[in-house]
């Protein structure tokens, strides 16, 4: 009987976020209308954001941080009006921005919750990502692209 009552849990199953070590889904639709983005992946390796306008643990200012220290790739899927997405992409100019639907991302590539990031290295392999809520666990979650690149910055350095 206790084995059956555990049995309940698993009907529910979330699924997980995309592992790291497998690659990134390219291209992937991200809005009701089908609309589709292809990931291009930088040489020194992309950041890809997931948030939401109505995420109360979605803190925006952190983006701020992360453009002031890094210059990776970086693409924004958000969940907003079309003022707030407008917004975001004067604020971050260097950001590819995307105004999407959370309910199409989960669907298209796993993503259940946000503020969620992930880290890709330049064949498109996930090598880090999750959660984050602070600039701290943001910076945790993309340490391996900034272990191996420090900020992203390619002027002057020579990356094959």
């Amino acid at each position: 009987m206790q084995e059956q009552e555990y049995m309940k849990f698993l009907k529910k199953r979330t699924m997980a976020p995309i592992p790291i070590g497998e690659n990134m889904p390219t291209p992937f639709a991200f809005d009701r209308a089908g609309h589709e983005a292809a990931i291009d992946f930088g040489l020194t390796g992309t950041v890809i954001f997931f948030m939401s306008k109505t995420c109360e643990k979605c803190d925006f200012s952190l983006l701020s941080q992360y453009s002031e220290t890094f210059r990776f790739k970086t693409y924004l899927f958000v969940d907003a009006d079309d003022d707030f997405a407008s917004e975001i992409e004067r604020m971050y100019p260097g950001f590819e921005v995307f105004k999407s639907d959370l309910t199409v991302l989960f669907k298209e590539i796993r993503v259940e919750a946000v503020p969620l990031v992930y880290a890709v290295n330049k064949v498109g392999q996930i090598v880090g990502g999750g959660l984050f809520n602070t600039y701290e666990s943001l910076t945790r979650k993309i340490s391996p692209l900034i272990e191996v690149f420090g900020s992203g910055s390619i002027l002057n350095e020579n990356i094959s």
